[in-house]
């Protein structure tokens, strides 16, 4: 069956999670802690990544332990005010984004499924305008389902009318992400900017640049063994 449309995660996919929070995190630093602290900006930083677990702790949390940690004379709802106001204005895509969309939407439909809070998430999809490239964009927070729930990666499947051996699902997490939409039947592709010791799926691109010569290699796989 014939590749016909590719659902994107987010974080971690589209977005360059790491380079954004370096970009936030010395802004907010600059900012709002140098002033008033003698904290480096390098302890700040590897101490809320350390505290964040990859975006899993909710950062009211995280703010209200480096106030701790840190002794800081700041109010952790100013620090989380802060984040929920500049995060998308200091985010960054990983190379090569904006142009994988506008290449790919003359022959796959695309979709965007992501994990996450409602305002944030489109904060993000709307500073980048991505939004003119993915129908559906669904948004755990505003349907209620999370990854890995199969409901949701089967969702966009009722309009499009396809199967999912149809599409493709790219994502950075190889539970939420792959193993979630191998379940349900799709094709999966580990998108990840290091090295892979356990390969989850089969499919694996580092670079925006490998994808479109991997969904060529893939639909001449399924006309062979049609």
């Amino acid at each position: 069956m014939p590749i016909e449309a590719i659902l994107f995660d987010l974080d971690g996919t589209l977005l360059d999670r790491k380079t954004s929070l370096q970009l936030f995190l010395t802004s907010q630093h600059q900012r709002l802690i140098a002033p008033v602290a003698d904290c480096p900006l390098e302890s700040y930083h590897a101490l809320f990544i350390e505290l964040d677990q990859r975006g899993l702790v909710w950062k009211d949390i995280v703010y209200q332990q480096l106030v701790v940690r840190f002794e800081l004379p700041v109010d952790p709802t100013d620090l989380l005010d802060d984040y929920l106001a500049e995060w998308a204005n200091t985010s960054d895509l990983y190379p090569g984004t904006i142009s994988l969309p506008e290449n790919l939407s003359s022959s796959y439909r695309l979709g965007l499924i992501t994990n996450g809070r409602s305002d944030l998430q489109r904060a993000v999809i709307n500073h980048h305008q991505l939004q003119i490239f993915f129908d559906p964009i669904l948004i755990s927070e505003e349907v209620g389902l999370s990854k890995p729930n199969p409901e949701l990666f089967l969702r966009p499947l009722i309009n499009w009318e396809l199967a999912p051996e149809n599409v493709l699902f790219i994502g950075d997490h190889p539970l939420h992400d792959i193993k979630g939409a191998e379940a349900v039947g799709m094709t999966g592709i580990l998108k990840t900017d290091h090295p892979v010791v356990a390969i989850p799926s089969s499919y694996t691109v580092n670079d925006w640049s490998e994808l479109e010569p991997l969904l060529i290699q893939l639909n001449l796989e399924r006309r062979s063994r049609s």
